[in-house]
């Protein structure tokens, strides 16, 4: 037959510990709480970059492309397929970067 755990309980406490005088003036007095340090005012802190998800739609064949060039690459060095068109998009951005500002 399988025997019932018995269940943990918290051990008795005496009803005059509670009544002592002296612990129930500590009680009455409370703590104080820290004041945070002033510190100088910090520069403005820049907005966080969040990250945002979306899906996007690829011809078969371009992705069969990519697919192409990840697979004549060392194994060492290929890139996942997100993070290669995450890589084109950046150089795609800065070469517009670069030819907005040179006119």
């Amino acid at each position: 037959m399988a025997t019932k755990k018995p269940k943990l309980g918290l051990p008795p406490t005496p009803p005059s510990s509670l009544s002592n005088s002296a612990m129930q003036e500590m009680i009455n007095k409370g703590g104080s709480v820290l004041e945070p340090v002033a510190t100088a005012p910090a520069k403005a802190a820049p907005e966080e970059d969040k990250l945002k998800s979306f899906t996007f739609k690829i011809y078969e064949s371009e992705l069969a492309q990519i697919r192409a060039i990840q697979d004549s690459l060392p194994k060492r060095d290929r890139i996942s397929i997100h993070d290669f068109v995450l890589a084109a998009v950046k150089e795609k951005i800065v070469k517009m970067a670069k030819k907005s500002n040179l006119k």
